[in-house]
């Protein structure tokens, strides 16, 4: 059976009496592993991408736009914009503000103007 124990001693007593010796030959294994590994990245094939061809913008074509959560059904990118918003419109979109949201505003406009003009003759 191998000892074990005679090859602890043997690697021991060549690490203190040739201290030198056996860093050349870890630098040298080192240099190897290194080298192996360069090589193996430098033959490997290169994986090619391929693009289908983009087919061309035409003005009238539609915008296709992706299902995603962030993007709203209504959204429309183009629409035609009318002068003026219709009863319903109105009421779908505008709402009216408060009276206690009117006054605090008036006061901070006040405030505002009058910090502006306070040191106006």
């Amino acid at each position: 059976m191998f000892d074990f124990d005679d090859l602890k001693d043997s690697i021991s007593d060549f690490t203190q009496k040739k201290p030198l010796l056996l860093a050349i030959i870890c630098i040298v294994v080192f240099l190897f592993f290194a080298g192996l590994i360069i090589l193996m990245i430098q033959t490997t094939p290169v994986k090619k991408t391929e693009f289908k061809e983009a087919e061309p913008f035409t003005q009238d074509a539609p915008v296709l736009i992706p299902d995603s959560p962030d993007i709203e059904k209504e959204y429309y990118p183009n629409r035609i914009t009318e002068n003026q918003w219709s009863k319903e419109e109105i009421n779908k979109w505008f709402t009216y503000p408060e009276e206690e949201t009117m006054k605090e505003l008036e006061k901070a406009n006040d405030k505002i103007a009058d910090d502006i003009t306070g040191a106006a003759p």
